[in-house]
């Protein structure tokens, strides 16, 4: 039971590779806050995590907008009492060529993608500092390191942007006993990405990833094997691209 005891919030947890994360750290003891806009697949996320004897609340949240943000923390404050982990997954994508990319769908996008980390991190850094302990994990992508293969300029810039924000964080709480790491996955098989092109013949392994390998290893990060890893990004992507 590697989180046992341990609260986390998991942003967008209701699908994906945020549900995966959700059930793999209630699978180690962790009881799970599900900040979602997605309701309804957020409540068919907490049962599955009740069932696994945890116990689960649902906020809906719009993490793009700081009062939402945190009004979700003050939430999860009343009702747990502390916030161990943060796990920064709501995000939105798509495949807009960079000739028709309108200014809405950048500012949206950076909004979703960007914002909402930072405003996540920065609501719960009080809170993990005053416990000299937190374990923030923020998802990247392949996309935010080159430039996007078939991703959108926006969703490439704002993962780029997440990247290096997360060596931000870093930093500056470090000495509170809190590491702050990101992600780079590849292409997983989400809702996300089922209008995504095959790009197995790139891939060595030769398939995309199922969410629960890339949800394994945001929960490395948040136990104590990872205790000693801050400002990094670990690449999730079956080999597509090798630093």
């Amino acid at each position: 039971m590697r989180l046992d005891g341990r609260v986390a919030i998991v942003t967008g947890g209701g699908g994906g590779i945020g549900r995966a994360t959700c059930l793999a750290f209630a699978k180690e003891g962790a009881d799970i806050v599900i900040p979602e806009v997605n309701m309804a697949n957020a409540e068919a996320a907490s049962k599955e995590i009740a069932a696994l004897g945890r116990r689960c609340i649902v906020v809906e949240t719009d993490v793009a907008d700081g009062e939402s943000v945190h009004a979700m923390v003050d939430k999860t404050l009343k009702e747990f009492g502390r916030i161990d982990v943060l796990v920064n997954n709501a995000g939105i994508f798509s495949y807009t060529r960079i000739d028709a990319c309108t200014e809405v769908e950048w500012d949206r996008m950076m909004a979703v993608n960007l914002k909402g980390p930072f405003l996540c991190s920065q609501a719960v850094m009080e809170t993990m500092k005053s416990q000299k302990f937190g374990r923030i994990i923020n998802l990247g992508s392949l996309a935010g390191q080159v430039g996007g293969l078939v991703a959108s300029a926006p969703y490439s810039a704002s993962k780029a942007g997440v990247m290096c924000l997360t060596k931000s964080f870093a930093r500056v709480l470090g000495e509170y006993g809190i590491t702050v790491n990101s992600i780079a996955p590849g292409i997983a098989a989400t809702e996300m990405a089922k209008n995504h092109p095959d790009m197995t013949d790139q891939i060595p392994l030769g398939r995309v990833a199922d969410p629960s390998e890339v949800a394994n290893v945001i929960l490395f990060l948040a136990s104590e094997e990872g205790q000693y890893i801050t400002g990094a990004t670990l690449d999730v992507n079956g080999g597509i691209r090798m630093a």
